[in-house]
């Protein structure tokens, strides 16, 4: 028993022995990378990489490479580096523009085959081309822009201002037939890396940009959202006897009704939207949504301290809400895009063949849909 531990032992010694490793020092570990498509249909690639070198204060670099493919562009950026380039970290897919439009799903084919690369790596598109982004932002920032970006994306992901933007996230909607994905669209602000608006998509295409704010209005329907702030713009005028007049500290008629609007700061505590169909031969949905809101903030000095005050802001954002969402549908229909998932509840009630993405596409332009909104207005008081 003895003599075969100590084989067992000797054995084991002389395999480890034969692992081939790395030194980190010789290692450039792929943090964030972007991907383009060139006018020759060529991919480039601008990586963002952690380098591990005591003679250089910079920790992060930017290097860029062109080929036919991911992995050959990839090697060619290795060409500008006395690193190997390791994909082992990457955090973030960042697609330009006029690539995300012709469509992403090979490329995220190509993540998915590595099985270094993690399902909860993000994916997000630019509103110019990835290569513009990732290097103006690392040179005014001159820190790790990837890493920027990511805590962007996340920060929002935890407020429940977008959906979630992981890779496993997008391909499951992507190939589940009557849903598609959306993505956050990165541009600079300032040559800073900014959360601009929400990429809509028809299958793996991008197809329009929606509003940050309407990212919200699906996210509804997608989860439960909470702790999500919100600005929301009111008419004015049924608030007109419950405005402070500064002046004389008095509650009174404002003298400036020419105002049009109000605009108030809530947090949305709880929110939970479901949709069901109404009338399969109609096409005609209703989609309802509970809001559970805590109002932080107005434009003007409003008394909010009796529960008619409170039962008009709850009435009117209930408006704002319906209208936003009528807003939206008409914009995702026009855009052919389906992130609110109507197809596939349409297809869990279809009877005979199964539905196809096709079939889908062409009755989508034509569906109705009934948007309710109920708000309760949990805590408010005398805000300012």
């Amino acid at each position: 028993m003895i003599k075969k531990t100590i084989l067992l032992l000797i054995f084991s010694v002389i395999l480890t022995s034969c692992v081939p490793y790395k030194q980190l020092e010789e290692l450039g570990i792929i943090n964030t990378r972007g991907v383009d498509v060139t006018e020759n249909n060529r991919v480039e690639t601008t990586i963002i990489a952690y380098q591990f070198d005591a003679q250089n204060p910079q920790i992060t670099t930017s290097i860029t490479g062109v080929g036919k493919t991911i992995k050959g562009a990839r090697e060619n950026a290795g060409y500008n580096t006395n690193f190997e380039l390791s994909p082992g970290q990457i955090r973030l897919e960042l697609y330009g523009k006029e690539t995300a439009e012709e469509g992403i799903l090979e490329y995220l084919s190509t993540l998915v085959r590595d099985a270094r690369v993690s399902d909860t790596m993000l994916v997000a598109i630019s509103n110019i081309t990835a290569n513009e982004v990732l290097t103006v932002g690392q040179e005014e920032l001159n820190t790790d822009v990837g890493q920027i970006i990511q805590s962007l994306i996340e920060k929002e992901v935890r407020e429940y201002s977008i959906p979630k933007t992981s890779l496993q996230n997008f391909l499951h909607i992507e190939a589940d037939i009557g849903q598609d994905p959306v993505a956050p669209i990165i541009g600079l602000r300032n040559n800073k890396p900014a959360i601009v608006g929400i990429g809509a998509f028809s299958n793996d295409k991008l197809v329009g940009e929606l509003h940050i704010d309407q990212a919200f209005l699906i996210n509804t329907f997608l989860t439960n959202v909470k702790g999500t702030p919100m600005e929301v713009s009111l008419p004015r005028e049924p608030f007109l006897d419950f405005i402070f007049n500064n002046e004389t500290n008095s509650m009174q008629p404002d003298k400036l009704e020419d105002k049009e609007h109000l605009t108030i700061l809530v947090r949305i505590s709880k929110g939970k939207g479901d949709i069901t169909l109404k009338n399969i031969d109609d096409l005609h949905f209703e989609a309802n949504v509970h809001l559970e809101v805590d109002l932080y903030e107005t434009s003007e000095l409003l008394g909010v301290k009796n529960e008619k005050i409170a039962a008009i802001l709850e009435e009117e954002i209930e408006k704002e809400f319906m209208r936003q969402y009528d807003e939206l549908l008409a914009k995702l229909q026009e855009m052919d895009s389906d992130p609110l998932g109507f197809g596939g509840i349409y297809r869990t009630k279809k009877k005979g063949e199964r539905l196809t993405d096709t079939e889908w596409r062409e009755k989508y332009p034509n569906i109705t849909v009934d948007f309710n909104v109920n708000v309760d207005l949990m805590h408010y008081g005398t805000i300012q």
